[in-house]
């Protein structure tokens, strides 16, 4: 198989282009899917948005975040369904973006759904094999780290498995792609069709993620903050509403943005499918 290397600038001009080319498309399934549920779960479930904070000033650390996160799991635990329901319907839009934007022809939004959500097992269970085997590959060795090295080593031990983690995530990040748009349902093959993908880029894809997300992060940090005082300032149901579609607009479009990129990424390191050059050729 031929390497390929990550062209960043290349990566987000392509990823810009497929957004505006399949605004349409990628409007409606962002909203099914993304939008909607959001707003659903921000309104029924307001803790979400403005979940609990530390205790007062003076109060004892530990335990103001103790009882902070004892907040936060119960809300959780009493909300499992909905969140449940909003977790399935991400994965579902997901899937069914990346398939809508594949290179193999051109797709349908009902096609689309319905290649999204008939990869999903694939895709769930590409996941749980990958949470059991980082779990084995790195939770055990940290474990009888820091059980023999003390404190010290244990601080470091976590330390290299928080960069093992990301460096998992980095190779796994194609996986989606490589069910949906690749029709690889096989999660064993998927893992290492990613695997092999992300060979030689891993660097320049965690670079190109991480920019990507400041950047996301202090824009939609600022039009979040500046429409929230302003949602604010008119008060009653008018501010908790108007809150709550604006979170989800800018979860929906941040969500829309990121996958796509993921494509965008694909299509570089995996080069144009055999219908793509079919047509090209034509």
């Amino acid at each position: 198989m031929q390497l390929r290397k990550l062209d960043m600038g290349k990566a987000w001009t392509q990823a810009t282009s497929l957004m505006g080319t399949n605004k349409d498309t990628i409007s409606a399934v962002a909203g099914l899917f993304f939008f909607l549920p959001s707003l659903a779960a921000t309104l029924l479930v307001p803790e979400l948005a403005n979940p609990p904070q530390p205790g007062p000033a003076g109060a004892d650390p530990q335990a103001a975040m103790r009882a902070m996160m004892d907040q936060i799991s119960a809300v959780y635990a009493a909300n499992w369904p909905l969140l449940l329901g909003l977790l399935i319907a991400q994965f579902a839009g997901s899937m069914s973006l990346f398939a809508l934007l594949t290179d193999r022809g051109n797709p349908t939004v009902s096609e689309a759904l319905r290649t999204g959500i008939g990869s999903m097992p694939s895709y769930l269970a590409a996941q749980f094999f990958t949470v059991i085997g980082a779990s084995l590959a790195i939770g055990i060795p940290l474990g009888v780290i820091s059980a023999l090295g003390g404190a010290a080593v244990a601080v470091l031990g976590v330390l290299a498995a928080l960069i093992a983690i990301v460096y998992v995530m980095v190779k796994l990040s194609l996986v989606a792609p490589v069910i949906a748009i690749e029709g690889n349902r096989n999660p064993f093959t998927a893992l290492a069709r990613s695997w092999q993908l992300t060979k030689g880029n891993s660097l320049r894809i965690a670079l190109f993620i991480l920019l990507l997300v400041v950047v996301i992060g202090i824009i939609s940090a600022l039009v979040t903050g500046v429409l929230s005082l302003i949602f604010a300032a008119l008060g009653g149901s008018v501010a908790t509403i108007g809150g709550a579609v604006v979170d989800a607009l800018v979860n929906a479009l941040v969500t829309v943005i990121l996958l796509t990129v993921t494509v965008a990424i694909h299509r570089q390191l995996a080069g144009p499918s055999t219908d793509a050059l079919s047509d090209t050729f034509a």
